[in-house]
């Protein structure tokens, strides 16, 4: 498996012809990345390819596998949470092996972490329909908007046709959508439906604390959600643009998570866990995800171990909940067993 690191300028030349080759040519037809039946030049010239690689607001990530490279993509910071997205490349015969997954999420992953972005940002030519799709997939959304080519600037290629233009797609790094849910950040307007799932005695009989006897209480857990915003790992739950509980990291990579007693039953806490940990192990280097877990909480343990979770330890009087001492379980699933299971 291609290892994935910052290109340096000692990359430069292999790196160039990489690209020309994925984008430009009879060879790049051969693969998905491919512009040659709208373009004609090169795809990027050497100067403006070493300024991605050594200016401290861009990052070129490069696949190698031994002493070639085969894939690659660039990373701008924009600023205020914005970063943009390109260059996307896989040598054409290395194509559709997933290689083109694990460089947008090693991307995500390190704009993340390095440039504190929130929202990925990309530009397609509004023609490649099926390059559309595929970042669709991939969790791109269509924005609406369209920008024109830069049809006399020949550093990026000569149009073959007089119709080019970008549409632009974005990904927000901070929520995560699933089927039925919305992962999100709390927000100040939130404290009602927060409030409705912290009073519920049933939803917190295995939380740290008993229900909440007053606003103040859910409005302090509330406001401690928006401080800890900059992890991006810890999420409101919404369903149906209704708040139902929360999932994520209150300390990671320690789990927990805590659903409205009316939509236990539907499978919606695994469908949040499993987009959490996801979430856990392409934005951070943690090597484990673990969780503390009340020996009575059976649907809890059952939850974990369906998900390839492994008892570590117990220990006594670990929590005291209302004056009364609690026991805890302590769990792990490792980076790679989660990866493997999951196919990531």
């Amino acid at each position: 498996m291609s290892e994935i690191r910052p290109a340096t300028p000692d990359d430069l030349e292999a790196l160039h012809a990489l690209v020309h080759a994925a984008y430009r040519g009879d060879s790049a037809r051969r693969g998905w990345t491919h512009e040659a039946d709208l373009l004609d030049g090169s795809r990027i010239d050497r100067a403006s390819l070493l300024s991605a690689i050594t200016l401290p607001d861009q990052i070129v990530l490069v696949a190698v596998d031994g002493e070639a490279l085969t894939g690659c993509v660039h990373i701008t910071d924009r600023g205020e949470g914005l970063a943009y997205l390109g260059m996307l490349t896989v040598d054409p015969a290395q194509q559709a092996r997933g290689l083109g997954r694990r460089l947008i999420a090693a991307a995500e992953a390190y704009a993340f972490r390095h440039f504190h972005t929130r929202r990925m940002e990309m530009t397609v030519i509004v023609h490649r329909h099926e390059l559309i799709q595929w970042y669709q997939r991939r969790g791109y959304g269509l924005t609406g908007e369209t920008r024109p080519f830069p049809a006399t600037d020949p550093r990026f290629g000569l149009p073959k046709r007089d119709d080019l233009a970008f549409t632009v797609l974005e990904k927000p790094l901070d929520r995560i959508v699933t089927d039925r849910l919305v992962l999100r950040p709390a927000a100040l307007d939130d404290l009602d439906a927060l409030h409705a799932v912290f009073t519920r005695p049933e939803a917190m009989t295995w939380w740290s604390s008993p229900p909440h006897e007053s606003m103040d209480q859910t409005r302090a857990w509330l406001d401690s959600m928006i401080t800890r915003q900059y992890s991006g790992l810890d999420f409101l739950i919404e369903r149906d643009g209704q708040v139902i509980g929360k999932a994520g990291f209150f300390a990671a990579p320690d789990i927990g998570y805590i659903l409205h007693p009316d939509h236990w039953g539907q499978g919606l806490a695994r469908e949040a866990t499993v987009a959490v940990l996801d979430r856990l192990f392409a934005l951070t280097d943690h090597a484990e995800a673990t969780a503390d877990v009340d020996p009575d909480n059976a649907a809890s343990i059952r939850l974990l171990e369906s998900l390839g979770f492994r008892r570590t330890g117990f220990a006594e009087r670990t929590w005291n909940v209302g004056g009364e001492w609690k026991n805890s379980y302590f769990y792990a699933v490792s980076r790679a067993e989660w990866l493997a299971r999951t196919g990531a």
